[in-house]
C-alpha cells in the first residue's frame, strides 16, 4: 500500500469522525447556551423578588408602627414585631447570600 493510498484511507476515516465531533460539540454548545440563558432569567427573577420583598417589609414596618401608635403594647403587635424582625434578618441573609 502506497503512502497516497494510506493518506486517502486516513482522510476517508477521519472526515466522518471529525464531522461527528463537530456535530456533538455544536449540540453541547447549544445546550450550554440554553442553560446560561435560563440561569440569567432565573437570577433576574430572584433579584426582582428580593427587591419586592424589601419593599413589602418596609410597608409592613410602616403599618406596624402606625398600629403600635394606636394600641401600644398589644400582645398581637408584640408577636407581629417579633415575626417582622425575624423576617428582616432572613431577608438580610438572603441578600448577602446572593453572589452578585
Amino acid at each position: 500500500m502506497s503512502a497516497a493510498e494510506i493518506a486517502t484511507a486516513a482522510v476517508a476515516v477521519l472526515t466522518p469522525i471529525g464531522g461527528g465531533i463537530a456535530w456533538l460539540w455544536a449540540q453541547i454548545d447549544k445546550r450550554i447556551t440554553g442553560l446560561e440563558s435560563k440561569v440569567a432569567a432565573c437570577e433576574a427573577r430572584e433579584d426582582a423578588g428580593l427587591a419586592r420583598r424589601a419593599v413589602q417589609l418596609t410597608v409592613i414596618e410602616l403599618l406596624w408602627q402606625r398600629l403600635d401608635q394606636l394600641e401600644p403594647g398589644s400582645a398581637v403587635l408584640v408577636r407581629a414585631k417579633k415575626l417582622l424582625d425575624d423576617l428582616k434578618v432572613k431577608n438580610l441573609e438572603d441578600q448577602q447570600a446572593d453572589p452578585e
